[in-house]
């Protein structure tokens, strides 16, 4: 999977931007690794560039390709806000993700319309001033733009 991540963030362009990039409701889907059952995901995710962004798609495609598979949704995020901040070389990283688990809404509790919400954040984003900012932009209503 090291490969796959390293061919995705190949994908940059230079540019002189150095604000907040966004991918926000991204889904993908993952496994419980306790139950063996399905997990929805909505991720959403930000870095600051330093010297090049990254190519649009990029983003849902490391979301897709990380998700996939048996893993807590705790690590899920985790590692992406790592590999946001750390491979990209960036200012800093967010990632906002919310989870449908199969394991809480089919069996056991039953628990359909609960979600389990998970925030990591690196480098400039620990300053409360941009996570803040992070969140409010993620969590916002999404509108349709047509």
């Amino acid at each position: 999977m090291k490969k796959h991540v390293a061919d995705l963030l190949a994908k940059t362009f230079p540019a002189k931007y150095t604000e907040m990039v966004i991918s926000k409701h991204n889904v993908a889907f993952g496994v419980c690794p306790h139950h063996l059952l399905p997990v929805i995901y909505r991720i959403s995710m930000a870095y600051i560039p330093t010297e090049k962004v990254l190519g649009l798609s990029k983003l849902s495609r490391l979301a897709r390709l990380i998700a996939r598979g048996p893993r807590l949704q705790e690590d899920l995020t985790h590692e992406l806000a790592d590999i946001l901040h750390e491979q990209l070389l960036s200012q800093g990283s967010a990632v906002y993700i919310e989870g449908l688990h199969m394991c809480m809404a089919a069996r056991g509790v039953g628990a359909h319309e609960a979600r389990l919400v998970t925030s990591g954040v690196r480098g400039v984003f620990l300053e409360l001033a941009t996570r803040e900012e992070f969140i409010k932009l993620v969590v916002a209503p999404q509108t349709t733009v047509l």
